[in-house]
């Protein structure tokens, strides 16, 4: 099966210190969308990404950002929800996912940037990123990740709070939870999250699959 489709460039890869100038470089091209996968977010790298991302923003970008859940040990400290609050302040969506470790970019539905760099976290390490030019290949994989379905948290249906995070469950169903201890949901005696199934939308008109 071609995974790159027709019309597509053949894949090209950034390493070593030039990489953070091309990631930056790739999000000033943005037009439309852009779709980060980065898992963790600290202090040097977000200072780094914010004027870039929120100039996107400024010119019309709609920004998708998906990250580590709080219960992260890592993503969890002070320091790093400081910075995760930064970025929620400017960009149109920032969804908490639980054990997530993708790193991805994906531009306008046909620039795609995967591999080892987490764009939000590492700024010293030697990582190693895959640019892919194509429109099928980039949007078979945010139908893949299920980008769409999962860009929209609601809000929580107890407490009305937005600390939501997303969930896989054993059975491979994805669910929505509240994890404001605080919530309704866990007093009088009942301990249990307030949890919403994510329902899959339908693929929007000519998307892959």
């Amino acid at each position: 099966m071609d995974l790159l489709g027709p019309g597509s460039v053949a894949p090209t890869w950034v390493t070593g210190s030039c990489q953070y100038w091309y990631i930056s470089d790739y999000l000033n091209q943005a037009r439309r969308l852009i779709w980060i996968w980065a898992p963790w977010t600290t202090p040097r790298r977000v200072k780094s990404l914010l004027p870039v991302l929120t100039d996107a923003v400024g010119r019309g970008v709609r920004v998708s950002l998906f990250v580590r859940d709080p219960g992260d040990p890592l993503q969890g400290r002070p320091e790093h929800q400081q910075y995760l609050a930064d970025l929620r302040a400017v960009l149109n969506a920032v969804v908490e996912i639980n054990v997530m470790h993708q790193k991805i970019v994906v531009i306008d539905e046909k620039i795609v940037l995967l591999g080892s760099l987490n764009v939000l976290s590492q700024s010293r390490t030697r990582e190693v990123m895959l640019v892919m030019h194509g429109a099928h290949f980039a949007r078979r994989l945010l139908q893949d990740e299920r980008a769409e379905d999962f860009a929209s948290p609601p809000r929580c249906g107890a407490c009305r709070g937005t600390k939501i995070d997303l969930r896989r469950y054993r059975t491979g169903d994805w669910h929505w939870r509240c994890y404001n201890r605080g919530c309704p949901s866990r007093s009088s005696g009942n301990r249990q999250p307030w949890t919403q199934p994510v329902i899959r939308k339908q693929p929007s008109k000519g998307s892959s699959g």
